[in-house]
């Protein structure tokens, strides 16, 4: 066994090289750390500053790691998948902070203090310098042992005598949870809560739901209110360790205290670099742009799990993020189709395991959406609007909860697009069920116009929220064509197929102004319809648009159109859009724009879309100037898209990966490092005229760059970058090379 092993590490060291011992996962299963790719830029990733902002806790910094989520000095900590609340009362709960301190040194006046958010790190950093005395006081969501919130504070004291004081932000007891057991061991505290409404009401008619009170055990360190310095270096280290299993919490708050606090910090910002190094975008030229694009991934990353828990599932991305989500606030935790069309995208192409885990709750909620549809008689999976820990149907808006269906379809395209970017036949054959299931649902919401011999789609709202019920809407009439081909395009072979679905799909209607050359948002809309008349808001004019809608035909539906149409599309629609609406929308004109190859335009969006960023710490808020829901991921994943769709010029195919780039305003430099296609790790750089292409791993692959201009194929082997003209080009999967056949031979003699 040995010498086979050795024989077989010596044959991939000659095929690969020892630069290959980069690879994230070899096809046959063992792990390699990942690649250092360089320092990541401080200038770029560690936000300084020594004020806080106005309005806190809302604009305040967070920190998670996926499975806790925690405002920095507010008095909440929230966990992935705990809620309380009947129905659409159902909110996240609310666990009451442990550590989140304020310092002072007793007698002593406030000295002047310094914060910092590194994102790089996933530290929050707080700094307070005396002539008598200097403070650090971090914290920090364990970003390998997730169940650890951890606060380290530091003092130099440069004389004796000095007390440092603690303030703890414990804030009220929670309403969210019964106390079953609370114990105090020394200085360790022990807690058993349960949350105490269930999302639906025991004896409810919906009978076949399981009970939903959720368990959360706490194992942390009681932080002193006082404590004595000792002239010179003092530091503590307090831990939190939360579970929804009560041995597991205690185990995990025994390891982190096993380790030294130097081991515990650094093993936390080793966790957050393998995520850099495995997906990340750097600019050059800009700051801000390159601290917006770095904040933005902080706090989608923040709020998602590096790997599956095998006990505890991950509910998905809510519109406020992990940290965020209390009662009757940033939309209580509920997971939208913000997830899947918003945030879903930029976290595909850099980190699709992490990807996968957004899909993955939807497969196991598909019960739920069966039963819905059931409810509304419909055929099929209809996905709820808002969904938490049960996946059912939380949404407090009727409108909402009856009429935007839309959801269904954009959980279909999102399984399209893994498919389409992911060698992981495993995965989407384990979706059959759902996949077939949402094209059911659609066939059952179809009616067919014997007149105008075509399928239509009523009573129904689309993502502009300011219209409904309407009939016919663009958008979810596109969605349902997307999601009826879907199961021919994953499972050719499949007698569950239907000839209908395909016949629905070509012949679904969908809005079109011949006359005006443009596409209707749906039946009845005109634009220059000028009275007041909403439904939502009297001064709100009937012509008038929330968020975008039309304009996600062409991206990302990728619709085709006549370039005229396109164009017509987004002047149209521009001119009627509100200017507080949603932050994801500007980024979609902008990437419409750049395909148009007016950088002009989408140069302006661009700017438009970072009103949206809240200072100091790159929160991002729904409306501008900080207000709506807080902290806004969907406007951050639609940032990112702007940034990897718009100026990357990355187009999902189902037989390649297109990319044409162009620089943006003001940079130097565009590097995607780690984008991640197919088993194969890619990066971007690209300059003014440039573009160089590295693979850095094939995952047994093998690919070529197609030059369209050209015609010609140019190979592609790891370490070895390539460098074009920066033109429209297109990343080929040519499948399973000679080295992953072999792989597969060594891994049956091993």
């Amino acid at each position: 066994m040995l010498i086979a092993c050795s024989a077989a590490v010596l044959i991939l060291l000659v095929l690969h090289g020892s630069d290959r011992l980069c690879w994230k996962q070899w096809s046959i299963g063992w792990h390699i750390l990942p690649l250092n790719l360089g320092e990541l830029s401080e200038e770029a990733t560690v936000f300084r500053t020594t004020r806080l902002p106005d309005d806190l806790p809302r604009h305040m910094a967070t920190v998670g790691n996926g499975f806790l989520g925690h405002v920095v000095y507010a008095d909440n900590i929230y966990v992935n998948g705990v809620y309380n609340g009947a129905r659409g009362d159902s909110h996240r709960a609310r666990v009451p902070s442990t550590c989140a301190l304020r310092l002072a040194v007793d007698g002593h006046a406030a000295a002047s203090s310094s914060y910092a958010l590194d994102v790089g790190k996933g530290v929050f950093t707080e700094t307070v310098d005396h002539e008598d005395f200097k403070l650090e006081y971090r914290i920090f969501a364990h970003r390998k042992h997730t169940k650890l919130l951890v606060c380290q504070v530091s003092a130099e004291a440069k004389k004796p005598g000095l007390v440092l004081l603690t303030k703890n932000n414990h804030g009220n007891l929670s309403v969210d949870f019964d106390i079953i057991k609370d114990v105090i061991k020394g200085a360790t505290r022990e807690q058993h809560l349960w949350t105490k409404v269930a999302e639906e009401i025991p004896g409810s008619e919906k009978k076949y739901l399981p009970p939903t009170l959720t368990d959360v055990y706490l194992v942390y360190d009681e932080v002193p209110e006082r404590l004595e310095l000792q002239q010179g270096h003092n530091s503590w280290t307090w831990i939190t360790a939360i579970y929804i299993d009560e041995a597991d919490a205690m185990e995990a708050y025994v390891e982190g205290h096993a380790m030294t606090p130097d081991v515990l910090y650094d093993s936390h910002v080793a966790g957050w670099r393998e995520i850099w190094d495995t997906g990340r975008i750097d600019v050059e030229g800009d700051t801000k742009l390159a601290q917006i694009i770095y904040g933005c991934f902080y706090y989608l990353y923040s709020s998602l799990p590096t790997r599956e828990d095998p006990k505890w599932s991950f509910y998905g991305l809510s519109p406020g993020s992990l940290s965020h989500g209390a009662e009757h606030h940033d939309y209580q935790g509920h997971i939208f189709w913000d997830q899947e069309t918003w945030m879903y995208p930029p976290i595909l192409m850099m980190q699709p395991q992490m990807s996968r885990l957004q899909l993955k709750i939807r497969l196991e909620h598909l019960q739920e959406a069966l039963n819905k549809a059931q409810n509304y008689s419909y055929s099929g999976a209809m996905f709820p609007w808002e969904s938490a820990y049960t996946g059912e149907d939380v949404c407090p808006w009727y409108p909402g909860s009856a009429l935007e269906q839309h959801v269904t379809g954009d959980i279909a395209f999102a399984f399209w697009q893994y498919m389409h970017m992911n060698a992981d036949k495993t995965f989407i054959n384990s979706a059959e069920d759902l996949i077939m299931a949402i094209a059911n649902f659609w066939e059952s919401r179809a009616l067919y116009n014997k007149t105008k011999e075509r399928y239509e789609i009523h009573d129904v709202m689309g993502p502009d929220e300011w219209h409904y019920p309407v009939n016919n809407s663009c958008y979810t009439n596109t969605i349902a064509q997307i999601s009826l081909r879907l199961p021919s395009d994953a499972f050719p072979d499949s007698p569950r197929l239907k000839q209908k679905w395909i016949d629905i799909a070509d012949h679904m209607y969908v809005p079109f102004d011949a006359k005006r050359n443009y596409h209707p948002q749906h039946d009845g809309y005109d634009p220059d319809e000028r009275d007041y008349k909403s439904k939502i808001n009297s001064t709100i004019p009937e012509f008038m648009v929330k968020q975008a809608d039309v304009v996600l035909l062409g991206f990302p539906l990728m619709q085709e159109s006549d370039e005229v149409v396109r164009r017509n599309d987004l002047v149209i629609y521009e001119d009627v859009t509100s200017v507080t609406g949603p932050a994801m929308t500007w980024g979609m004109f902008a990437i419409a724009w750049l395909e148009l190859r007016d950088y002009k335009k989408a140069a302006e969006l661009l700017v438009m879309n970072q009103q949206y960023t809240v200072e100091p710490f790159k929160v991002w808020s729904e409306t501008p100037g900080g207000g709506g829901a807080v902290n806004f991921i969907t406007g951050m994943g639609g940032f990112l898209q702007t940034v990897i769709f718009g100026y990357g010029g990355f187009r999902i195919r189902s037989d390649k990966l297109d990319f044409e780039p162009v620089l943006p305003p003001g940079t130097t430099k565009l590097v995607l490092t780690h984008l991640d296609y197919k088993q194969g790790s890619f990066t971007f750089t690209v300059t003014k005229d440039v573009v160089s292409v590295s693979m850095l791993e094939s995952g047994g692959q093998g690919f070529a760059l197609y030059v369209y201009e050209t015609e010609k194929y140019l190979t592609l082997k790891v370490g070895k970058p390539l460098h074009i003209p920066r033109v429209k080009t297109a990343i080929v999967h040519l499948g399973a090379s000679k080295e992953s056949i072999l792989l597969s031979v060594l891994a049956g003699w091993l």
